[in-house]
């Protein structure tokens, strides 16, 4: 369970507070911190098999006029891209995700490598600016600002966990 003054739990706390209405998620050790918080906050927490369906799902939801949250790891990024770049981007379906990294320094599953380096890049590539998480302090300011870019101006708004937040002090 993620302890109340947690980077996890400010994080879900301010996009709770910032009008996430419900989130899509596929189950992932490092994002279920921030998936319990959001149910503890009483945000509805839906568990897909694919992350492409969790876009899909999101950006229904977003058409509707609610406010969705997507939760995944970079490597379900490369299932998404479909999803994200002919159906988000085009239609102005914002709302933010949060992406879990792997595959950066200290990493020793060879398969989470490519992603890794490449998460980020591709979502430029789409003209999509990824928003880093590097220090805790900084969670619910990000979740504020996500919120604003995928409201305000439309956007995707993915806040990136970078690899190292967790040992940030």
């Amino acid at each position: 369970m993620t302890g109340a003054g947690t980077w996890q739990a400010e994080l879900a706390r301010a996009l709770a507070e910032g009008g996430v209405e419900a989130a899509a998620w596929v189950p992932d050790k490092r994002l279920a911190p921030i998936a319990e918080a959001l149910a503890a906050a009483s945000v509805p927490v839906r568990t897909l098999t694919r992350e492409e369906e969790c876009v899909g799902w999101a950006a229904g939801f977003r058409a509707a006029g609610g406010t969705p949250l997507v939760l995944m790891q970079c490597s379900g990024l490369g299932n998404s891209l479909n999803a994200i770049g002919s159906l988000v981007v085009p239609y102005g379906l914002g709302f933010p995700l949060v992406l879990s990294m792997r595959g950066a320094l200290g990493e020793r599953n060879p398969a989470q490598m490519a992603l890794g380096r490449t998460a980020v890049p591709m979502l430029e590539l789409l003209g999509i600016q990824a928003f880093r998480l590097r220090r805790p302090a900084d969670a619910a300011m990000l979740a504020r600002g996500a919120l604003a870019v995928a409201d305000g101006a439309r956007q995707l708004a993915p806040i990136v966990l970078e690899p190292d937040l967790d040992m940030a002090r």
